[in-house]
């Protein structure tokens, strides 16, 4: 497990929520149910009408001299937009084809269909960084550092992290053949049937020879809430003197599960984040009281894999006072997304505010920082240490 830490952190960064996009803490309901009115005339207000003969002038000579045929009028839409968006300078407001959409939707819900494996794309290679338990993936023999060169038919090499997923996703009972290459072993072939894999977003459970109690979140999911309450009613049953909250590589999620999660360990009326829009309304999120584990001490493990709803969470926390904080600084996202699903089911995120900590702290593109700052080396990744978690139990043992 530790030895995946460092790449993880790589998948985090580049892949974003689980390939498919920008750190999703953060996102609000999307506008699906209530799309805006077009405004008429094409959708076109009459104050950008200045703008666009030039870009119809370029449609055009594109479509009439462009020397290949037939053109994809379709990719030139999705290019289009994506270029606008690019243009806004923000990272997290972008532009998502349907099929990888599709993709985000299922993973914050916890399940998807495929073969049930964590990748990155390391140096344009896809590794597979583990099989989850129990998937096609790990019964077919898939093994971390394996590399995926084809998918299929088609080469994967440099492409998209979130395209070449998108390939090897697909309906359950359905088959894909993967080109594998194994360190010193000539590339071989493996054909998988795809099934419904479950991700739970909470591991737990009691450290061995300890009286400290373990619980991890992977993603801030729909279930997430649910999940975490299961946990820490088992956990608090067992009269834990320490509990270890671990938020490392967690990427992000839902808005309202983050203020789901901070409610267990924060007190009813105390502020989770402070929400500020580009008109300068203020809006706080308050704990909604009720939490399971309010008094317990806690430390709260964190690195630069945590991201947008796990910094929500990891400002709070530190600004009560409520956890001490154990690992690197986090990511730095702390912005939030309008998910508009568009008529193609494509998607379109789109930056609305920024949040900050109870006291006020900016996050964005600064972090949260640790009480106590402990690294992890190669050379732990190597024998499979990890002195995070370590100092964690032994900071817990003191109290």
């Amino acid at each position: 497990m530790i030895r995946g830490i460092l790449r993880a952190f790589i998948v985090t960064v580049v892949s974003i929520v689980l390939v498919a996009g920008a750190f999703g803490g953060g996102y609000v309901a999307s506008r699906a149910v209530f799309p805006p009115a077009p405004p008429p005339d094409g959708g076109a207000p009459a104050s950008w009408k200045p703008y666009f003969p030039a870009f119809w002038e370029a449609w055009n000579y594109v479509k009439q001299d462009f020397y290949k045929t037939p053109v994809d009028q379709n990719e030139m839409v999705y290019g289009a937009i994506s270029g606008m968006v690019d243009a806004l300078g923000d990272p997290h407001t972008l532009f998502t084809e349907a099929k990888v959409a599709a993709i985000t939707s299922t993973e914050l819900q916890g399940s998807f269909e495929g073969i049930g494996a964590t990748v990155e794309m390391n140096q344009g290679r896809l590794t597979i960084v583990s099989p989850v338990k129990g998937s096609p993936a790990e019964q077919a023999g898939l093994l971390p550092n394996d590399v995926i060169l084809q998918v299929d038919n088609t080469v994967i090499q440099n492409m998209d992290v979130n395209q070449a997923v998108a390939l090897i996703r697909g309906p359950k009972g359905t088959t894909v053949t993967l080109t594998i290459q194994r360190a010193n072993v000539a590339p071989f072939k493996v054909s998988i049937v795809r099934d419904t894999i479950r991700t739970p977003f909470v591991e737990s459970r009691m450290i061995p020879n300890t009286t400290i109690a373990y619980l991890r979140l992977n993603d801030f999911g729909a279930t997430a809430p649910d999940e975490m309450r299961a946990a820490l009613t088992s956990l608090m049953a067992q009269h834990p003197t320490g509990l270890i909250f671990d938020l490392r590589r967690d990427p992000g999620g839902y808005l309202n599960v983050a203020v789901d999660v901070a409610s267990e360990f924060l007190k009813s009326g105390q502020t989770v984040l402070i929400e500020k829009d580009k008109f300068g309304h203020v809006q706080e999120f308050k704990a909604s009281g009720g939490g399971l584990a309010t008094d317990i001490p806690m430390v709260l493990l964190v690195d630069g894999g945590s991201a947008s709803a796990s910094e929500i969470v990891s400002g709070a926390l530190k600004d009560y006072k409520r956890a001490t904080l154990i690992g690197t600084k986090t990511y730095g996202k702390g912005s939030v997304q309008n998910v508009n699903t568009l008529s193609d089911n494509s998607e379109l995120r789109v930056t609305i505010a920024h949040f900050f900590s109870p006291l006020g702290h900016e996050i964005n593109d600064v972090g949260v920082s640790p009480d106590i700052t402990v690294t992890i080396t190669d050379a732990d990744v190597a024998k499979n240490n990890d002195p995070q978690f370590d100092a964690a139990v032994q900071f817990l043992q003191k109290k």
